[in-house]
């Protein structure tokens, strides 16, 4: 997600409530990370299992395809691309491309909403590693639109399947990923320009920073709020606490109820407040 709406949202919020606050765990995340941090990001920042390459079973790609018609959370942003070089006429082939950093599959990292946070150039790769947690609302999405992750549905999985497990990264499967190649369906947008489309509730952001040691939230829709939010309170408790947050992911339905690792090739460049990644999940036998 990336807009003038956003800008205008979020410069609203610190008038009237100033800057966010960050957590004990927040700040640790944040400015912490420096040489105990690399530290972390290396060696505790992984997921305790270890997975032995003879114990992957399926590798699945979590990424849509990166066009030049990808659904964008604000219409007239989508990528442009060109070709540069040709085989035929140069002996080489390139692509020139322009777009913004939050489109396609892509990973939001702290900077995107807080002052000073951590840019994709000096993120934690540990943090781009976790186990992989997908809660699937499907079922509530396909009757309402902004249907949201509570608390509720957090317990439900946990009472299933044991307490989300540290460096974990969990996901909201609502599959609305089904309307992707249709922009206009995907953002969902009504007579007022308002967007409808599942996402992360604040309570159920708030009790995972505050409650359980994850490493992100992942949907599979344009933003980590629904898109009915104004105010964007799960970006805010999410990046705040130093977590990344994957948006557009696909494919949630393959690795849902198994063991698996998620790897996300977040682009390291100079002072980026996230970008377009490839999400892979690495699914045990």
């Amino acid at each position: 997600m990336c807009s003038h709406e956003v800008c205008n949202a979020v410069q609203a919020r610190i008038a009237k409530e100033g800057p966010p606050n960050i957590s004990r765990r927040g700040f640790l995340r944040l400015g912490g990370l420096t040489a105990a941090g690399l530290a972390v990001a290396s060696v505790g920042g992984l997921p305790s299992r270890r997975i032995a390459a003879h114990d992957i079973a399926e590798i699945v790609d979590l990424s849509h395809v990166f066009s030049t018609n990808v659904p964008t959370y604000t219409l007239g942003q989508v990528p442009v691309r060109k070709d540069q070089v040709t085989v035929a006429k140069d002996g080489f082939y390139i692509q020139e491309w322009a777009f913004p950093e939050h489109c396609g599959t892509h990973v939001d990292v702290p900077a995107h909403f807080i002052a000073d946070g951590q840019t994709a150039d000096d993120y934690p790769v540990g943090n781009l590693v976790g186990t992989a947690v997908v809660i699937d609302i499907s079922a509530k999405a396909a009757d309402d639109a902004d249907a949201v992750v509570t608390a509720d549905d957090i317990m439900a999985w946990e009472a299933a399947n044991g307490e989300i497990p540290e460096g974990a990264i969990v996901c909201m499967y609502s599959g609305w990923e089904s309307r992707w190649s249709d922009a206009e369906a995907f953002r969902n947008a009504d007579a007022d320009g308002m967007q409808h489309y599942p996402g992360f509730g604040a309570d159920a952001a708030e009790f995972l920073v505050s409650e359980r040691a994850i490493h992100g939230v992942a949907v599979d829709t344009l933003s980590q709020d629904p898109g009915n939010s104004a105010a964007f309170p799960v970006h805010y408790s999410i990046l705040g606490a130093g977590l990344i947050g994957i948006e557009n992911i696909a494919n949630l339905a393959k690795i849902a109820g198994k063991k698996a690792t998620i790897i996300t090739g977040l682009p390291r460049w100079e002072k980026g407040s996230g970008g377009p990644a490839r999400v892979l999940a690495l699914v045990e036998g």
